[in-house]
């Protein structure tokens, strides 16, 4: 037993090191990775995103909007609705509202929305789901 210690001790590993901090070396470090990767796992990282970035997202979309009322910014909320699309939308709201003296909704369901220039059935249905219209 003794020879194997003194063996293990003298043979040198590079840096002067014996091959008994060399395994003291590697040991260490497997226990050290295996807690941050835990850590790491535990938190959610594993999903490539932050979990409150992703939890605001699930209310952001559950969140659904009436074009009717809806802001240029709430509008721009929207899958596939910029700042153009968004101030056309509120334009033509406002159009209907002019010419129906103030009454009524321009927008009654999803379908609707192709009345506004650059609105095509595929984009009306993107929008669909996130669309609430109030009566």
């Amino acid at each position: 037993m003794n020879d194997l210690k003194q063996n293990l001790e003298q043979e040198d590993f590079g840096w002067g090191w014996s091959r008994a901090n060399v395994i003291a070396c590697a040991v260490l470090a497997v226990v050290v990775l295996g807690v941050v990767g835990w850590q790491w796992l535990g938190r959610g990282h594993y999903l490539g995103v932050d979990v409150s970035v992703e939890q605001e997202i699930i209310e952001r979309a559950s969140a659904k909007i009436d074009p009717n009322t809806a802001s240029e910014a709430e509008l721009m909320s929207l899958p596939g609705i910029g700042p153009a699309l968004a101030g056309s939308i509120v334009s033509y709201r406002e159009e209907f509202l002019k010419g129906n003296g103030g009454k009524g909704q321009a927008f009654g369901s999803w379908e609707d929305l192709q009345k506004v220039r650059g609105i095509g059935p595929k984009k009306s249905e993107k929008v669909g789901p996130f669309l609430d219209f109030a009566e």
